[in-house]
């Protein structure tokens, strides 16, 4: 397998393993050391009790064919083969894991046997295909239908009356060792439950604190302090646990610092606001009551000079006059609506916006669409009808300033318990990031009315692709019904 190949394998299967849950892990590895040393223990013991087998087969199997050897001389130098052959088959019926004997003659001939009167074609065979006599003890194995046979030779006399044979079966050792096994395998299976079930327990105890740490991260993560995680160990997991239990008391004061510090801004910005509205709202009715009145004094006297005068030069000269007067007046009468409108606070947020809206669209000549929805009927408390106001008012003199748009859209639903506007053009639009402080400033005080509130406003934009002003307000109640007197 080539280097890059192998690592590839090696980086995917980390990342598998990295998925995987703490607590599969942890059964994965208990299971598998487990498992591991069964297989280990259970390869080294099968090849120790084969070794044993193998050595008890060949001390029996010498054991037997010497015995038999040193017997065996005393009825072939008589010739006694019906006592020799009575000796093999007692030796056969005393020794269980004895399956055969057999006497051969210093020739290779067999004198005699214990398998009666049917002695195997094969073993047979195996005997006539000439052997090189031996004065040494030997051994091999014979694969029969009955199993393996260890089959021992042992001279008679040095070799020179002949060889005894011995074929001692392993099927009583292989039963042994299979029993063995057998017990071994249901101990082990035993083993590796309790295994298991000791690291579901480990398990269990590991990843409880990790799972509370995990949902407390995500309670403090959603803004959520309050959350404590009570001290369940010593070990290193009780030192995060209690580590996490401080870092949230500090996140719990470093929040409070921050929302007072937020209370003190939104406290300072409100009156602030509230400040500009109300001097606003002094100026408006200043100009509407005491200069607009003092204006039109002026224009009752031109008018009763223009009526005694005799010269037509002054005549004309007072016409000039009146119509600048008038023209300052209608200044006046618009600085004062744009001020502080009365309608807003006498007929409410509706009136006061189609009345700023059908002017817009007479002073500029521009398209301007204002659709409001579910606010039919319905009244909302003054902060949130001035924060609106103010907000469309500004987006709308912030597209006549800057965008050279064509059409304005100004969309209002009141939905629930929350007030959502939409003010789009399709105007040259701008890169916010570009936008100098000048520029911002406007933006800022719509965000900032916004969020006094506990709103929301965005502002999306792209050169050449229009502008649009997206903010949501809550309200403090469904609203009231507006009575006709």
């Amino acid at each position: 397998m080539k280097p890059k190949k192998a690592a590839a394998i090696l980086t995917v299967l980390s990342s598998w393993l990295l998925g995987v849950p703490l607590r599969l892990k942890i059964i994965g590895m208990v299971t598998g050391i487990i498992i591991l040393f069964a297989a280990t223990s259970l390869y080294i013991i099968y090849g120790t009790l084969i070794g044993n087998m193998e050595e008890l087969m060949e001390k029996e199997g010498r054991s037997i064919a010497l015995e038999l050897a040193y017997q065996a001389p005393d009825y072939l130098l008589i010739n006694d083969l019906y006592g020799l052959t009575r000796t093999l088959q007692n030796t056969v019926r005393n020794r269980p894991d004895l399956r055969y004997a057999v006497v051969n003659d210093r020739s290779g001939r067999i004198v005699a046997h214990t398998f009666g009167a049917g002695f195997p074609y094969d073993l047979l065979d195996l005997y006539q295909r000439g052997e090189i006599p031996s004065s040494e003890i030997s051994l091999r194995q014979i694969a029969s239908n009955e199993g393996i046979i260890w089959e021992t030779t042992a001279p008679i006399m040095q070799g020179d009356e002949g060889r005894v044979r011995v074929g001692v079966r392993e099927n009583a050792f292989r039963q042994q060792i299979n029993r063995f096994l057998n017990s071994f395998i249901w101990n082990f299976f035993w083993v590796v439950l309790i295994g298991l079930l000791l690291s579901f327990y480990l398990t269990w105890l590991i990843t409880r604190p990790i799972k509370s740490l995990l949902l407390a991260t995500r309670a403090v993560n959603s803004g959520d302090y309050t959350v404590s995680l009570p001290h369940c160990a010593s070990d290193e997991v009780g030192s995060l646990t209690s580590a996490f239990n401080e870092m949230v008391g500090q996140l719990a004061l470093a929040d409070e610092a921050r929302r007072e510090k937020e209370k003190i801004r939104r406290d300072y910005l409100q009156r602030v606001i509230a400040g500009q509205e109300g001097e606003r709202k002094r100026i408006a009715r200043e100009l509407h009551d005491q200069t607009g009145q003092a204006l039109a004094s002026i224009m009752v006297g031109l008018k009763m000079l223009e009526n005694s005068a005799d010269s037509q030069d002054i005549r004309t000269k007072i016409g000039d006059l009146k119509s600048a007067i008038t023209a300052e007046m209608a200044t006046i009468h618009h600085l004062a609506v744009n001020l502080r409108p009365s309608v807003l606070d006498d007929m409410g947020l509706v009136p006061a916006l189609e009345m700023f809206i059908d002017e817009v669209r007479k002073r500029h000549q521009l398209k301007v669409g204002l659709t409001m929805i579910g606010f039919a009927n319905r009244r909302t408390d003054s902060s949130t009808e001035t924060c609106v106001y103010r907000i469309v008012q500004e987006a709308v003199l912030n597209v006549i300033r800057h965008a050279r748009a064509n059409e304005i859209k100004v969309l209002l639903e009141w939905r629930r318990d929350q007030i959502r506007g939409v003010v789009e053009d399709d105007g040259r639009g701008f890169n916010l990031e570009t936008m100098t402080i000048n520029d911002r400033l406007g933006l800022y005080g719509m965000m900032e009315r916004a969020e006094l509130l506990g709103g929301t406003l965005r502002i999306e934009s792209e050169p050449g692709q229009g502008t649009m002003v997206v903010f949501a307000l809550p309200t403090e109640s469904q609203g009231e019904e507006i009575k006709n007197d």
